[in-house]
């Protein structure tokens, strides 16, 4: 069991290594390697924006009311991770519109964009956390972590995120992902706690 902060600190530093493995160019790795760790980063950063909509801005509403405006920040943040994301996945598989944009280009805005949700994240749960019980949190660290093995491998930015519309739209999504992502033979490795070490 791991508390809510232990469970997003290990995410976060998991999306960190992640996107430092997509972004570098190893010796002697091969052009499907890098397409796996651009994969890898992807379905992470999308699991984990979705389990946080799921677990962290609800408990985070019902704990602190005076949170809405930071978890309205986080969505906006979010979301805008997510069109980065939308861009990322497009260079890597050819779509016409990004075959011209720079990798640099990308992964700055990637990571500009991961920056401030990983804040605004830190914000919100440092928030949350103290409310909670011991016993809460652990259970909302729990929660956080099922909840993001469970949610859609690739960013849907223009769905809804929040509440049972989000919810719904997430089920659906992360369902239709996995068939998407079986016809075009993504292997997806999932966000796990403690990945990073």
């Amino acid at each position: 069991m791991t508390t809510l902060r232990t469970t997003i600190e290990d995410h976060l530093s998991t999306l960190q290594d992640r996107l430092g493995q997509a972004v570098s160019r190893l010796p002697g790795q091969r052009p499907g390697d890098r397409r796996a760790c651009t994969d890898d980063f992807l379905v992470a950063t999308t699991q984990h924006l979705a389990a946080v909509a799921d677990i962290v801005l609800p408990a985070a509403r019902k704990h602190d009311p005076e949170a809405r405006s930071l978890a309205r920040e986080y969505l906006r943040s979010a979301k805008r991770l997510e069109r980065a994301l939308v861009i990322a996945k497009a260079k890597q598989y050819g779509q016409a519109q990004n075959v011209g944009r720079a990798w640099e280009q990308v992964w700055t805005m990637v990571r500009t964009d991961l920056e401030s949700v990983a804040e605004l994240e830190r914000d919100l749960v440092a928030r949350v956390s103290e409310r909670l019980s011991e016993v809460e949190s652990h259970r909302l660290g729990d929660r956080l972590a099922l909840a993001a093995r469970r949610s859609p491998t690739r960013p849907h930015p223009h769905l809804p995120h929040s509440g049972v519309a989000g919810k719904v739209v997430r089920t659906v999504a992360s369902r239709a992902d996995r068939v998407w992502d079986e016809f075009e033979g993504r292997v997806i490795q999932p966000l796990t706690p403690r990945e990073a070490g």
